[in-house]
């Protein structure tokens, strides 16, 4: 599965800490906490996070991180790692990170994988700890644990390859709910990877994902219906899920709608939406809106008539995908 690139060393590792943190907050799982009077505390002090008051949180979260509890320690970590009415501090942050882990927090072991898989807040890359933290958060049922485990196993990271144990950890993590998932679980059920293909159960997947929001199951969807895959080819159906995908980033729902637009298929033909997708999807990386922006503008169809731009973006392309005739 694609990942996000970072731009620099120091928002790479901002960065790094505040999607750690969201998986522990986003995620169930880990230890309650031993005593109901802390347990009343914290719910308290993170009533007041929602209020974004960290000033009132932070030193009731100090309090119970010093007698141990784990879930205080996770937000301490979040309002650290983002500078949340503090300074950032992302070794504070990895430190009570660390605290969590070691008292079993599976939040915590979770938000600790994410940062090894991305080597960065000053962690070495290491996909075989970002598993072996992931195993312990899975075993303990988090969805999240499971996910990335499923990951790690489909694509032999850190692990052997074991797409049965994907199947098997995704299918767990879509039980509870958990987006990625089930899109994840549909990818190997359209495609017939370690399970027989199955495109109707693929498609109820995507949309289960995609109603929670999940842009690469909206845009799943897009393409199913653009193709006629597990459901009934719905090109208008298929500009929808798009448009949904294509306006939050995702880079195949912006390509998917820029054709859509060039041929007027679900929706009017437009040459300037067209252009704007495709555009959007190049500048993303796509190399099939690169070629067809390309095609345009060395024909002029679709596009100013513009040689110097064709030969730019056939340029943007390996060789293998420049028409010799285009490549000189």
């Amino acid at each position: 599965m694609p990942r996000s690139p970072h731009q620099t060393a120091h928002h790479r590792s901002t960065l790094a800490m505040a999607l750690a943190v969201f998986a522990l907050l986003a995620f169930g799982g880990g230890a309650s906490p031993a005593w109901a009077d802390n347990a009343s505390d914290l719910a308290m002090a993170r009533l007041a996070m929602a209020r974004h008051d960290y000033a009132g949180a932070l030193p009731t979260l100090t309090q119970l991180a010093n007698q141990g509890d784990a879930g205080a320690m996770v937000e301490l970590a979040k309002i650290y790692g983002q500078g949340l009415g503090v300074t950032v501090d992302q070794d504070k942050a990895l430190a009570y990170l660390r605290q969590a882990v070691e008292k079993g927090n599976a939040q915590a072991q979770v938000g600790l994988a994410v940062l090894y898989d991305q080597g960065s807040n000053g962690l070495p890359k290491d996909p075989a700890e970002a598993a072996r933290l992931y195993k312990l958060a899975a075993d303990q049922g988090n969805a999240r644990g499971q996910v990335s485990l499923g990951w790690h196993y489909e694509n032999g990271s850190g692990v052997p390859k074991n797409v049965a144990e994907a199947v098997r950890l995704y299918t767990l993590g879509a039980r509870q709910g958990d987006p990625a998932g089930q899109t994840n679980l549909g990818w190997m059920y359209q495609n017939g990877t370690g399970v027989p293909p199955n495109p109707t159960e693929a498609a109820r997947l995507y949309k289960q994902a995609a109603s929670q929001g999940f842009v690469r199951a909206q845009g799943q969807m897009g393409a199913i219906y653009l193709a006629g895959v597990g459901v009934t080819k719905d090109p208008v159906e298929a500009a929808r899920w798009n448009m949904m995908a294509a306006e939050r980033g995702w880079v195949p729902a912006q390509f998917a709608l820029g054709f859509q637009y060039r041929q007027g298929e679900g929706v009017a033909r437009d040459d300037a939406q067209a252009l704007h997708w495709l555009r959007k999807a190049a500048d993303g990386g796509e190399q099939g809106a690169i070629a067809l922006l390309a095609q345009m503008y060395e024909n002029g169809d679709g596009a100013p008539k513009d040689p110097a731009e064709a030969r730019r973006l056939w340029a943007k392309l390996p060789p293998d995908r420049r028409p010799g005739a285009k490549a000189q």
